[in-house]
């Protein structure tokens, strides 16, 4: 019986007025009705139909969406993409260096680093002044995680011919990479000194203040960004995203639009249209967005913001039926399925699939805390404190798990516990920004200023290093 009216509610809720013929809402009808009996191959079916006649179709999308299995994650998709500055094919007049510096280009295109390194190296041999065999070389450590030597390749290019400026827009991104917003910033100001005009160096130079919190400066990076080479995209993607952070939404969304016209198929700029309108607590838009971003990459991540959303529309059956749908889900799908239980006040399936989440997640905290928090709301004493005390049990193996146990003991009121695993997790990942962020975090929340103020000067020691 609960199933069917999770079905029914979700069914409901997608049902919305569209303005196709009656041919597609009769297809869509026969889609709902075989859904709602739990035939889902007959569904889809159904679904596809409807789109192949309105690809619009709101309610046939997010069918076709939660029928299909969710494949990946977005969790690889920086948004501050590499831009490998890697001139190829250029000639410097002598052959078997040139043919050499080639031979590596397509070790390197192939993904074969380590003898793309001999081949560029070899290049050199013949010729000390092939800059664009030194710029690659430099990649090929970089991509070795060879960063000295990749520094060394990238001046060595630079002291050439300084006119060439991909070995210093690289080394400034590996620089980047590694934290080092100084020594990167220090280097990019030379860059742009030599060429007011490099819109690579101000893009860079755009990411290091983003970064370091300047996002006055960064903006105006991006800004001559969009000046130099209007058409260069990622510009405004940046520019959207310090506009988000700094809770300006509506720049924001018009910024991504522009974005969008350059890269119409980014799931990503679509999720964070979702997540600006999620802000701005307009739900229904934001549903629309998460949709989108969900047709163009069915990720469990999307899958996740459109149970989400549906929380935020109090459309709990509806949420639960989005997870469900997941055939294979992963432990953060199954601790979101177990909240949405205690919103139901379902105690007994969400310690279910609380219990369930902790054993995928190869002991992570957080889902075990939920574990106890449930004991807590049914009042069994008992369980809870043991479950605490298979807390205190627990070696935290990843940053995850010391974010997890600073905010569980937070939870519980033990303020020096959460600083003093905050500081272990510093201890052990000591250029892990987010776990100074969180360590922050709680002294606000604790209303301790003298925390702050120190907590504030580390942050900037890391980000000025």
């Amino acid at each position: 019986m609960k199933k069917h009216i999770v079905l029914l509610s979700l069914m409901a809720f997608i049902s919305l007025p569209t303005f196709a013929t009656d041919v597609v809402e009769d297809y869509f009808d026969m889609a709902k009705n075989f859904y709602n009996n739990g035939e889902f191959v007959n569904s889809l079916e159904y679904v596809k139909q409807v789109l192949a006649i309105s690809p619009s179709h709101f309610g046939a999308n997010y069918l076709n969406v939660i029928l299909t299995e969710p494949q990946g994650t977005i969790s690889d998709l920086l948004l501050n993409k590499t831009i490998n500055v890697r001139p190829t094919g250029e000639k410097t007049g002598v052959i078997q260096s040139d043919e050499y510096n080639f031979k590596g280009e397509e070790f390197y295109l192939n993904k074969d680093y380590q003898n793309a390194k001999i081949a560029f190296q070899t290049s050199i041999k013949y010729n000390l002044r092939n800059i664009y065999a030194y710029n690659n070389l430099g990649l090929c450590y970089w991509k070795l995680g060879k960063y000295r030597n990749a520094e060394k390749v990238f001046t060595k290019a630079y002291r050439i011919n300084n006119h060439f400026s991909a070995p210093m827009l690289n080394l400034s991104q590996m620089l980047i990479d590694n934290n080092e917003y100084k020594s990167a910033y220090q280097i990019l100001t030379k860059v742009i000194q030599n060429n007011k005009n490099d819109y690579c160096a101000y893009y860079l130079l755009g990411v290091v203040n983003k970064e370091q919190g300047k996002y006055q400066q960064a903006i105006k990076c991006f800004n001559q960004v969009t000046l130099i080479v209007p058409n260069f995209s990622l510009s405004y993607i940046q520019l959207a995203d310090i506009y988000y952070l700094t809770k300006d939404y509506a720049w924001s969304n018009s910024t991504l639009e522009k974005y969008i016209e350059f890269n119409n198929k980014d799931d990503y700029a679509y999720f964070m249209l979702y997540r600006n309108y999620l802000a701005m607590k307009d739900y229904h838009v934001a549903k629309n967005y998460i949709l989108k971003a969900a047709i163009i990459n069915n990720c469990i991540d999307y899958r996740l913001c459109l149970s989400e959303i549906e929380k935020y529309l109090d459309n709990i059956y509806g949420a639960i039926a989005v997870l469900k749908s997941i055939k294979n889900p992963n432990s953060e799908v199954l601790n979101e399925l177990g909240n949405c239980y205690v919103l139901l006040k379902d105690y007994d399936n969400a310690l279910l699939v609380y219990k369930e989440a902790y054993k995928l997640s190869q002991t992570r905290p957080l889902y075990l805390y939920n574990v106890a928090k449930v004991y807590k709301n049914i009042n069994d004493v008992t369980n809870y404190k043991k479950t605490l005390k298979e807390i205190e049990l627990i070696e935290s193996k990843t940053s995850k798990d010391y974010f997890d146990l600073a905010y569980i003991y937070l939870d519980i009121d033990n303020k020096k516990e959460s600083i003093n695993i905050i500081n272990l997790g510093i201890k052990k990942y000591p250029q892990n920004l987010e776990l100074y962020k969180a360590k922050l975090d709680i002294y606000v929340r604790t209303s301790d200023k003298e925390g702050v103020i120190r907590t504030k000067r580390e942050i900037d020691r890391i980000l000025n290093r």
